[in-house]
């Protein structure tokens, strides 16, 4: 029994490292994650992607596979994760989250939308888009809003990801996509109008 559990957790290492390989075939990286997801492996993925000796795709695979786990233990995990001083290890299990679909979770991704990496902020962007939580429309239109999106006058990409999530959560977002008409970016109130379009399902 010992010997079987020291293989299956030796095994989540090796399977890490292939699923990260860009140079090994395509279905090859893909077995291996989908192992690393059936073996459930929790404690071990999450001690390979708090290890900064690893590579950023190795840590990044580990965390990924977290947000395909079921269970607390893996979510709790990805929370952690969520917190990281790691820039990478925050997007990976920001986007672990919205691969979960996990809408439990989507006040805590919210709080990243202020988070100081601007890649940060747009995974969490991107994730409460899938999550489609309206209860997150508050936080991406004070998002839009902030004046750190902004540098040197210059509207950041960043705030068309914030509109693009409020329309994937559908017809509650209409009154906060209506109010990102006005704004100053004409790339912002495109995405806005965009928005208003997919949820009247006619084009103005």
């Amino acid at each position: 029994m010992l010997s079987l559990i020291f293989a299956l957790y030796a095994g989540v290492p090796e399977d890490v490292t292939i699923a990260s390989n860009r140079d090994l075939p395509q279905e090859q990286r893909e077995a291996a994650y989908q192992r690393l997801v059936a073996a459930g492996d929790v404690e071990a993925l999450q001690k390979i992607g708090s290890d900064l000796k690893k590579t950023v795709p190795e840590r990044w695979v580990a965390i990924r596979a977290l947000g395909m786990i079921p269970t607390l233990e893996a979510q709790q995990a990805l929370i952690e994760f969520m917190g990281s001083s790691d820039v990478w290890a925050r997007i990976a299990s920001i986007g672990a989250i919205g691969d979960r679909g996990d809408r439990t979770l989507a006040g805590r991704v919210a709080v990243r939308l202020e988070d100081p990496a601007i890649l940060v902020r747009a995974a969490a962007a991107e994730t409460l888009g899938k999550l489609k939580s309206p209860s997150t429309l508050g936080d991406l239109e004070r998002a839009l809003q902030d004046p750190t999106g902004w540098y040197r006058g210059t509207s950041l990409w960043v705030r068309r990801k914030y509109v693009e999530a409020m329309a994937e959560v559908g017809k509650d977002a209409a009154p906060y996509l209506a109010r990102a008409l006005s704004d100053r970016d004409p790339v912002v109130v495109e995405a806005a109008l965009k928005g208003l379009e997919a949820i009247a399902g006619f084009s103005y």
